[in-house]
């Protein structure tokens, strides 16, 4: 729940018709072309991804928002940083230890 993660320079978001896309502007030859579409829930998670919030701010703000159980956003959240892990979109920030 500390972990801080930053997104990929290599991705953009465009939102096109209502639906938030995660579009590589680098990638190698042998990557597939393709873009990736977020449900409502993974784009409202993904704009609060600032390199600077743990993902417990960032839970913490989403239940705030949409008065969403938090185990549920804390599974949801999880999948989605792993999916987004798994296309080098999001990469984990090297945060000190408190002092």
């Amino acid at each position: 729940m500390k972990k801080v993660y930053i997104k990929s320079p290599d991705f953009v978001q465009r939102d096109v018709a209502g639906e938030c896309i995660l579009v590589p502007i680098r990638r190698k030859l042998s990557d597939p072309p393709c873009i990736y579409v977020l449900n409502e829930t993974g784009a409202a998670l993904w704009r609060r991804i600032d390199g600077v919030r743990t993902v417990q701010d960032i839970v913490a703000d989403f239940c705030e928002e949409y008065a969403a159980a938090p185990d549920q956003v804390v599974k949801d959240f999880a999948t989605l940083v792993d999916d987004l892990l798994s296309i080098n979109a999001l990469q984990e920030r090297s945060v000190a230890a408190d002092a």
